[in-house]
């Protein structure tokens, strides 16, 4: 049987899979419906982990023992616990324990530098992890939404709900971004704002949709909007210096990942003026490639490594 990799990139809507075999040429790629472990369980998890894998593999004729090195990097991956449950599906699938690597999918692109390296992700939640030289994964934040996630699209969208309330009781004026608000939302009092806050405070994604009312308000100079991103900014900024201090190392690459670090350009920028300022022998960027190819380089990088 022919000798293969898989990386795989599981979400909470989507998983994909990619594979390749040993000269490093793709074999396909395949969607199918995510899960997150840690919110939607073992049963569900297990289910929807066999419904991507299992039909990828039959159509190109593989078989689970003959794969060289795969890499899950998957979300709801935050504990040891989740981690064993994670490998245990592979493992009743076919998939040799040693040949298995099973990471947080915010953890992936740590994997694809030799030195040490940071990972800052800001998307609706937030999580820093941090790979030092001898190979240790330290995590700061990330641990649940409403007392972590800082400086997350969740953050920045409960200090919109925050800065709107504010102006509409006539305590700090928000000339673009109340305006904007109430266009999107029709939520135009204090009492829909209170009644929202209680429907959706456990629907991350509902808060944190918001987060782009606060971009667009202050790319037009809303002072209220821009303080709110200057808040989250330090947040993160405290992430990577609080990561970084485990790590004891003078040279780091630092990636920013996160659909608000790659796309508010405002946030990254502030951003990268206090890690400039905090920790000038870290250099930051952006991903070139996908967490899906990262994952998968991941899986033939690994295969060596014992």
């Amino acid at each position: 049987m022919t000798g293969f990799y898989a990386g795989l990139d599981v979400g909470g809507t989507n998983g994909r899979l990619k594979l390749c075999d040993s000269a490093g040429n793709v074999l396909g790629e395949f969607t199918a419906p995510g899960c997150s472990l840690n919110t939607d369980g073992e049963k569900k998890s297990r289910l929807r982990y066999r419904e991507l894998v299992i039909p990828a593999l039959k159509e190109r004729n593989l078989d689970p023992g003959s794969c060289l090195g795969i890499c899950v990097a998957a979300s709801g991956i935050d504990f040891p616990g989740h981690e064993r449950d994670c490998r245990s599906f592979f493992e009743e699938m076919g998939f040799l324990p040693d040949k298995l690597k099973v990471i947080n999918d915010c953890e992936v692109f740590l994997y694809l530098t030799e030195m040490p390296a940071l990972v800052i992700i800001s998307g609706t939640g937030s999580v820093c992890f941090g790979r030092d030289e001898n190979g240790i994964i330290h995590r700061t934040g990330g641990f649940n939404h409403i007392v972590s996630d800082e400086g997350s699209g969740f953050d920045l969208g409960l200090k919109v709900l925050r800065a709107v309330g504010n102006d509409l009781s006539g305590r700090v004026r928000s000339p673009v971004l109340t305006p904007l608000f109430i266009k999107s939302t029709g939520i135009d009092t204090l009492g829909k704002i209170d009644e929202y806050i209680n429907a959706n405070l456990m629907e991350k994604s509902q808060i944190a949709r918001f987060s782009l009312l606060a971009y667009q308000a202050a790319a037009l100079g809303d002072e209220a909007a821009i303080e709110i991103h200057r808040e989250c900014a330090d947040a993160l900024w405290g992430l990577i210096h609080d990561t970084a201090a485990k790590m004891e190392a003078d040279e780091i690459d630092l990636l920013y990942w996160g659909s608000l670090l790659v796309k508010n350009d405002i946030l990254r920028k502030m951003v990268d003026e206090k890690v400039n300022k905090g920790l000038p022998g870290v250099r930051s960027s952006i991903p070139r490639i996908s967490a899906l190819d990262a994952a998968l380089k991941a899986a033939v990088k690994l295969h060596d490594i014992p």
